[in-house]
């Protein structure tokens, strides 16, 4: 475990200790029930106070990441077969729509219209200037686990109500207005988590977290959505399914 903090980059020192321990955590390279370096050991190679160093380890063992016993030292917890189930699981709800309605709650933070945001104007200018705009938490068994803030055109929003969205996604929720998606744009990417994410999912500044970005369209080509999905990567994971279709012959064509 060498890999050095970026000290002054805007990120507080302790935040950054616990990004690099925790990450050699969940990738292994300090296996289950190994002990994590001491902490003068880590003082020395990141450069940073004792006090630091006992804050980003106050904080994995809240988290449960590690175990610190008096007299012996700091050890990583094995729990990397529950909690890989665990993730699975909540995937598996959030991409249900039924399930996910049953299974999840949402806490609603914003639901007004608003003049539409630079980005997407400039992208899609058929957004128009105004734009509903939605943001939300979700929840797995009150832990919070996406924060999506959802972007609808007014000839569409103005349709959407609080009570009509309900536990419902936006997308589910319109399309219980007659307006369907038929078609969709989606991109993932990894990003830090800004001081507003991190205090709604429960993560510290600059975390990493796992950012997707979605525009449906409707059968007309006109769009009914952009959304953009910021996950906790602890609680949720990517599942996709690839296949090849076969030609008449029987043999796999190519897709491009």
């Amino acid at each position: 475990m060498t890999r050095a903090t970026n000290a002054g980059i805007g990120v507080t020192r302790y935040l950054q200790v616990y990004t690099v321990l925790s990450q050699a955590l969940a990738e292994g390279a300090i296996g289950a029930g190994e002990a994590l370096p001491s902490e003068p050991s880590l003082v020395r190679q990141y450069g940073v106070s004792r006090t630091t160093v006992r804050r980003a380890l106050a904080r994995l063992a809240a988290e449960r990441s590690i175990v610190r016993r008096r007299g012996s030292g700091t050890f990583a917890r094995d729990k990397a077969a529950g909690r890989s189930a665990t993730v699975r699981q909540i995937a598996s709800i959030l991409d249900d729509s039924r399930s996910l309605a049953t299974n999840t709650t949402i806490r609603l933070l914003t639901f007004k219209n608003t003049p539409t945001p630079d980005f997407l104007h400039r992208e899609w200018p058929e957004f128009g200037s105004t734009v509903l705009t939605i943001r939300k938490v979700r929840y797995v068994e009150d832990e919070p686990v996406v924060l999506v803030t959802t972007y609808v055109p007014e000839r569409i929003g103005h349709e959407l109500t609080p009570s009509r969205l309900g536990n419902d996604t936006v997308s589910a929720a319109l399309d219980k207005l007659g307006f369907r998606g038929s078609s969709a744009e989606q991109e993932a990417s990894a990003a830090a988590a800004d001081p507003f994410t991190a205090k709604h999912l429960d993560l510290g500044i600059g975390a990493p977290i796992l950012n997707l970005k979605r525009l449906a369209r409707d059968s007309r080509g006109r769009i009914i959505e952009y959304s953009n999905y910021l996950y906790r990567p602890d609680r949720y994971e990517i599942h996709t399914l690839i296949e090849r279709r076969r030609n008449r012959r029987g043999r796999p064509a190519s897709r491009q």
